[in-house]
């Protein structure tokens, strides 16, 4: 954990905690990327309060679809809320009336001692319930109340959780939770695992820069033992990352998957925008997303691991439409010709080169045409090593082009 981490919990905790022993409302909005530790502290604080003697209600926003789910899940099996149940399943009920029961009935058991209400992934619960809860944090009576929320840090429309009228009343905290620093990656190690002396420091800055400082991730490097290996393309690490692009949302998976297939080409005008479905917006939140869960850091760090299991969560086709669409974007964008190729090497090493349209078969000879082109000049310039993996690479993508098997053998060099 992060000093900065570190703090945050605290923080969380000690603000329960006074507000159940003072008796004073409070609303807590912990935001994080995934894998931060939001559900973590979240128990935390649960199992704390709890010791601490008060009543803690629990919920996590697993399905959205579900009217009154999270208010449901709150006060399951208790009958303090009966009457507040009753208004919420009544069609006929005005929705202030029973967000009005609710804060009636949580009041009512808040004489009885402090109560605390921990929501996890907040920003999927079903509308109804972030109704509720909005109108709770809104109107928060005065007694030993506590809510808090854990939401990310990235695509959260705050006008549909808590509005910047409510974020600005007193009693209403947003707190953040950071990724860890290659300090913090080096004390965990040393910590948890025989990495010592001179190379601790070298396996620490390796180990953060895969994991961008997200606990999860440095944790399913550990695991896998990737301080003394690199992390497999199936591993921990890889599921761990996959895990967090899913709970990132679409947006961070299609600009992941966009990233992944331009490799290290520099990114630049509307290249990444041209392979998200939606543009310039999505791909706005999908970097905020990425850079949030310590996968991207500026528009540089795509590390092979990161990129091969952004795109080794899609099928076959998917990322044979996306190569292509990047293919056709860099030679658009007059890309070198090794540039071009990238993609369509990848796509024929995945054996998704059948059934292309027109436009894609003339891309493919088009750029195996270039390569061979610019293998001869590098030939020319006595550059053969370089000349020669260009023209193996014109070979796959066009194996019976005439001009690429008879002007030039690889034997020649």
């Amino acid at each position: 954990m992060s000093p900065a981490q570190g703090t945050a919990q605290a923080d969380v905790q000690g603000m329960v905690l006074t507000s159940c022993r003072t008796g004073r409302p409070r609303v807590l909005l912990v935001q994080g990327g995934p894998g931060c530790g939001k559900t973590a502290l979240l128990d935390l604080v649960a199992e704390r309060a709890r010791t601490a003697g008060a009543q803690v209600l629990t919920a996590g926003a697993g399905r959205p679809g579900e009217p009154w789910g999270v208010i449901r899940e709150l006060t399951a099996g208790r009958p303090d809320f009966a009457r507040s149940r009753t208004l919420q399943e009544d069609s006929a009920c005005h929705p202030d009336s029973a967000a009005a029961a609710f804060r009636a009935d949580l009041r009512a058991l808040a004489a009885t001692g402090p109560v605390v209400l921990c929501v996890d992934d907040v920003q999927r619960a079903d509308p109804a319930s972030v109704r509720h809860l909005r109108n709770l944090a809104r109107h928060m009576p005065f007694a030993p109340i506590v809510m808090v929320l854990t939401a990310p840090a990235h695509g959260t429309r705050e006008e549909d959780l808590l509005t910047e009228k409510v974020l600005r009343r007193p009693h209403v905290h947003r707190l953040r939770l950071s990724l860890l620093t290659s300090e913090d990656v080096e004390r965990t190690l040393e910590a948890e695992t025989a990495a010592h002396g001179p190379d601790l420091r070298r396996t620490a800055a390796r180990l953060h820069r895969l994991s961008g400082g997200n606990p999860l991730l440095l944790r399913a490097l550990i695991e896998e033992n990737a301080v003394l290996q690199q992390p497999a393309c199936d591993g921990l690490f890889a599921r761990a990352v996959t895990d967090c692009l899913r709970r990132s949302g679409p947006e961070a998976v299609a600009t992941a998957r966009a990233l992944a297939v331009l490799g290290d080409h520099p990114i630049g005008g509307n290249l990444v925008d041209g392979l998200v479905d939606g543009g310039t917006p999505e791909v706005l939140t999908g970097l905020a997303a990425l850079r949030e869960c310590g996968l991207l850091d500026g528009l540089v760090r795509r590390e092979p691991a990161v990129r091969a299991a952004a795109l080794g969560d899609s099928d076959v086709p998917t990322r044979a439409r996306l190569r292509l669409r990047a293919a056709h974007a860099l030679r658009a964008a007059q890309a070198s010709p090794a540039a071009v190729a990238a993609p369509l090497l990848a796509l024929v090493a995945d054996g998704a080169h059948g059934g292309l349209r027109t436009t894609d078969r003339e891309l493919l000879a088009d750029t195996a045409r270039d390569l061979f082109e610019e293998a001869h000049v590098l030939r020319e310039r006595g550059q053969a090593a370089r000349g020669v993996s260009l023209l193996q690479a014109a070979r796959r993508l066009a194996p019976r082009a005439t001009l690429v098997s008879t002007a030039w053998s690889v034997s020649s060099s």
